[in-house]
């Protein structure tokens, strides 16, 4: 008898275990027999102890669980103060007729109501229940966080406390708030009305205008709505670089004073912040002096990455505060402007957080380094003894970033690491919005949670993911069930068919993609065969909304369409998915470079030949080619083009030049071409690129090699 009891009480815990689905896993776990029937619950609050047993009041509220008359049979469940357990720890006692709780402080309180929700179980006829269990738990990092990037694309405030319910759900503590960047900034200034009225607004080559900001009371609000969930705000103000917005608002606090643009693309520019000059000290006092206010943390992140320093190079009045400042050089201005920040922010009780960058020219132990360019940045801050927060970026897609790498993510890099506060799973926005976010972020943040909170989990995480999978959906989250990238299309021209076809990669098969050629739309799923020319838009829906901007081809026949193509070099394999016939496939490339269609040679001069099979009456050459200059790529120095009758003795055109400057930045197509005044008769034809050479001083890059980027070579 005695080991039947002891065999059905292995099998009612491990039932239990199977039905329950915690995230994080706790540190130990210990399943009973029984459960906590929710219904005639009385709550009884230890003094002291009121804003943590609050939010579980709530809870109980809204699932009919609170006694409506004390007079009546009731199960108690008491919350008491618990000055043993760890800063964000617990326990946790559920027995058939009380629940103990016991906290130190009010986050530990409120991860005990997290594990309740998660401990939630529905019978056949709807009663609900908490099966009995000893739980005692505690994290094992202390910093527990994601970045949000507001800049790239905005966020609403709804959407906001969406995503915040989400990081309360996983215990994680730290929102992160990118708030500024070239391409937008995303909070009121009362002093500096026009860095929202132009900064926070960009028009995008479709002539729309995109962007928006919170106002300082939307701010408070997000604050406090974290604050109540057990979350801390750390916002981010960029400084000295990333910050075109900010400059295209108030030319004076560039070094050149230039009027400018609000981005529409990513990447890295040239204008940065005069650090050189009192009035940009004078705007960033301002600055502080009225955010700061808005957020109680002790911690404030200027980011401080990817700072070219050509402007304060060619700027007289940099160049004046070096010379005074006895600084060596432009690294050493970037490290004495860090520093002087940094007084402004200890001046307000506050500690600065900037990525790693802020380590180069010096920087003293009270910064903390968000190291995101890896270990052998993290060392450097060891070896200054700097605290640093450890990255795992999550704008790689699903199928770069697995759910098996993020659990093999270990923040300490492998080292019982003294410095180390905590890790964050940045989101970079350039492709990321609210309508598609859910796919990067769920479920690899469940994961990613479990990494840092959990000291043993168990190795079923697959399955404890699913029924958080399926909340997510039914509350309107797309997440990525598999490891796989949301959407990817390929277009190629079939020259036997004399078509072209669209293929499609879908993340998940409840996908559907809905195209536009010309006047002809419909919606269909892996495949699509066209032989029309024009304009075709391609878009991935989910359920009644679409998950991304449309993605836009142009397809043009000419002479050259699907002539035989010969390369001097072999185009790197990640980019082009023809490189057979992909300069002559009547494709033409868009202004993203990884589409698929473009063909990339690094520091090579490639020699591109086009076989038209006869000889043909030809008016006009030409060959598209794209400067990217923040992803290192460069148009070539000059094209020269050149004809043949026989492929072997070839005579020159004049060849095609440009006066495109690299300072420019952004992203830009440029038509090398020749017209001829007199037409000529060829079979073959070719196009001979002469690489730019080597990135300049002031590019992140200088002294590497460059690329060329080529996509269709227009014959007609």
């Amino acid at each position: 008898m005695r080991n039947t009891l002891a065999l059905l009480l292995f099998v009612s815990a491990t039932i239990i275990h199977a039905q329950v689905a915690l995230i994080p896993w706790p540190r130990a776990v210990e399943w009973r027999d029984g459960a906590f029937q929710l219904t005639q619950v009385s709550l009884v609050v230890a003094p002291g102890m009121e804003n943590g047993a609050a939010p579980l009041e709530a809870y109980l509220a809204s699932i009919g669980a609170l006694t409506n008359n004390n007079n009546e049979l009731v199960r108690v469940v008491h919350v008491r103060r618990d000055t043993l357990v760890p800063a964000e720890g617990y326990m946790l006692n559920v027995a058939p007729e009380q629940v103990t709780i016991g906290a130190r402080t009010t986050a530990g309180a409120l991860h005990a109501l997290r594990t309740l929700q998660q401990l939630e179980l529905r019978d056949a006829a709807g009663a609900l229940s908490w099966p009995s269990a000893s739980i005692e738990d505690a994290p094992a990092i202390a910093w527990r966080g994601t970045m949000l990037d507001v800049s790239r694309h905005f966020y609403s405030v709804d959407f906001l406390k969406r995503y915040l319910d989400e990081l309360a759900r996983l215990k994680l503590n730290i929102f992160h708030w990118h708030l500024t960047d070239d391409q937008g900034w995303r909070v009121e200034l009362r002093k500096y009305p026009r860095l929202t009225e132009v900064g926070a607004w960009r028009t995008g080559a479709d002539t729309a205008r995109y962007g928006g900001f919170y106002t300082q009371a939307e701010v408070k609000e997000v604050v406090r709505y974290a604050a109540e969930r057990g979350i801390e705000v750390v916002p981010e103000i960029e400084f000295p670089g990333h910050c075109t917005a900010a400059l295209a608002a108030y030319p004076y606090l560039g070094c050149r004073k230039d009027t400018l643009e609000v981005p529409t693309q990513g990447g890295v520019f040239q204008d940065v912040y005069c650090v050189g000059q009192e009035a940009t000290w004078s705007f960033m006092q301002d600055v502080l002096d009225e955010l700061v206010p808005l957020f109680p943390s002790a911690y404030f992140h200027i980011g401080g990455d990817e700072v070219p320093k050509d402007r304060w190079h060619a700027c007289p009045v940099c160049q004046g505060r070096m010379a005074r400042e006895e600084l060596a050089d432009e690294h050493a201005l970037q490290a004495w402007a860090i520093k002087r920040i940094q007084r402004m922010l200890q001046a307000k009780g506050r500690h600065l957080i900037g990525w790693d960058e802020i380590l180069e020219g010096g920087m003293d132990k009270d910064a903390v380094i968000e190291v995101w360019r890896g270990e052998e940045q993290a060392a450097k801050a060891r070896a200054n003894g700097n605290s640093m927060i450890r990255t795992l970026y999550f704008d790689a897609s699903p199928a770069a970033l697995k759910i098996a790498d993020v659990m093999r993510f270990d923040p300490s890099g492998g080292h019982n690491d003294p410095f180390l506060m905590g890790a964050e799973c940045p989101v970079w926005s350039e492709r990321i919005d609210e309508r598609n976010i859910g796919y990067m972020v769920f479920p690899r943040l469940q994961a990613f949670a479990e990494r840092l909170w959990s000291v043993m989990p168990p190795d079923d995480l697959r399955e404890r993911l699913k029924p958080h999978i399926a909340r997510l959906e039914r509350e309107g989250w797309i997440t990525a069930t598999s490891d796989k990238d949301l959407f990817n299309v390929a277009v190629r021209y079939d020259p036997v068919q004399a078509t072209w076809l669209v293929t499609t990669q879908r993340g998940r098969p409840d996908i559907r993609v809905r195209f536009l050629h010309m006047d002809t739309s419909g919606v269909f799923t892996d495949s699509l065969r066209t032989f029309r020319t024009g304009r075709l838009s391609l878009a991935p829906k989910w359920r009644d909304g679409q998950l991304m901007d449309q993605r836009t081809f142009v397809i043009e026949s000419h002479l050259g369409l699907g002539a035989k193509q010969k390369l001097s070099h072999p185009p790197d394999p990640k980019y082009g998915l023809d490189p057979v016939q992909g300069m002559s496939d009547g494709l033409l490339g868009t202004d993203d470079f990884r589409d698929g269609l473009w063909q990339g040679w690094w520091g090579k001069d490639p020699v591109i030949t086009l076989d038209l099979g006869d000889a043909e009456e030809i008016e006009e050459l030409s060959l598209r080619c794209l400067q990217a200059v923040s992803s290192w790529i460069l148009l070539p120095r000059f094209v020269e083009f050149q004809y043949s009758d026989d492929g072997q003795h070839w005579r020159p055109i004049r060849g095609g030049d440009h006066d495109v400057p690299i300072e420019a930045g952004g992203q830009r197509v440029f038509d090398f071409s020749v017209k001829f005044e007199h037409p000529i008769h060829a079979r073959y034809v070719r196009a001979i690129l002469v690489n730019a050479g080597k990135l300049p001083a002031w590019h992140l890059g200088a002294g590497g090699d460059s690329w060329i980027f080529a996509d269709e070579f227009v014959v007609r």
